[in-house]
């Protein structure tokens, strides 16, 4: 460590500040080369990873702009490496440089190996899509959400209580995607016992039918009507379930259940709830103290 603070101390002191005022014009001009490149790279990118292209289906659409993103990260960092490059060389000799530095990077390597690991499993995730941009994930079986951004280094998840979970990509051990197809929405009707079931079977029928119809946009295939799947204690359990795409499995479902609930209230179906009986018994203390009057006006 002490061979390599003498190594640097003595290359700093060998920076050369002559023609100074040249010098920041050169690197001024750069820096306008590096503004223009980033702008002439990123409108590159954003033509060949087009994730808005007619007639792309939403999982791909999510995977080009994953691609998206990541090419323009590791573009913008390659660009500007260069450009500091370039810049530090017009002061100091950079190749010796760099060979004190490979010197330090190799001191160091140990120490940085977590970051070479969230690089490498970041590239790894992309390439073998894994996940993307978009998709609803569950990760370690804690936090869920749906993918706001993949960097090289760490993942973004913005969960459903609005909070933003980012993690490095050499962390993620488990995780659950639902977008890869897709995702079952279910719906449980609970019905009394003292209603018909078939007429209940024929109405949730004809509930699924006027959804697919009248919501295409929503429902891409026709809801199924599974039957009774539970005999609970004070209910009839039927099941509606139909296949959606993470983003609109849950207003699929609140659909549902918002037009089983209109037409149950005018067809009259009874939807069981907890009901609470109270007697009064204080009556009932009357009538014996009449009684007990009687048998003394009796005697």
């Amino acid at each position: 460590m002490e061979y390599l603070t003498t190594s640097f101390t003595s290359y700093l002191n060998q920076i050369d500040f002559s023609h100074l005022l040249q010098k920041c014009l050169v690197s001024g001009i750069v820096l306008i080369v590096v503004v223009i490149s980033l702008k002439i790279t990123y409108s590159v990118v954003d033509r060949i990873f087009d994730g808005e292209k007619v007639g792309l289906e939403p999982r791909d659409s999510r995977r080009i702009t994953t691609l998206n993103h990541v090419t323009k990260a590791a573009a913008r960092a390659g660009i500007w490496t260069l450009a500091g490059l370039i810049i530090l060389g017009q002061f100091i000799n950079v190749g010796s440089l760099l060979a004190v530095a490979g010197v330090g990077t190799l001191a160091i390597g140990f120490g940085a190996q977590g970051i070479v690991e969230d690089v490498m499993s970041g590239f790894v995730i992309v390439f073998e899509n894994q996940f993307s941009v978009g998709d609803y994930v569950i990760i370690d079986e804690t936090h869920y959400g749906i993918v706001e951004a993949i960097g090289i280094r760490t993942t973004s998840v913005r969960e459903f209580n609005g909070g933003l979970f980012i993690i490095h990509n050499g962390k993620i051990d488990r995780l659950i995607n639902y977008s890869k197809g897709h995702i079952k929405a279910l719906v449980d009707v609970s019905i009394a016992y003292e209603e018909d079931v078939n007429k209940v079977l024929d109405l949730l029928e004809e509930i699924c039918e006027d959804l697919y119809q009248n919501h295409e946009e929503l429902f891409k295939i026709r809801p199924e009507v599974q039957g009774v799947t539970r005999l609970d204690p004070s209910a009839v359990n039927i099941r509606i379930s139909c296949d959606e795409d993470a983003g609109s499995k849950f207003m699929a479902e609140n659909v549902l259940r918002h037009r089983i609930k209109e037409v149950f209230q005018e067809q009259g179906i009874e939807v069981p709830y907890n009901k609470s009986i109270i007697y009064n018994r204080e009556p009932l203390k009357n009538v014996d103290k009449a009684k007990e009057a009687e048998v003394k006006d009796g005697n």
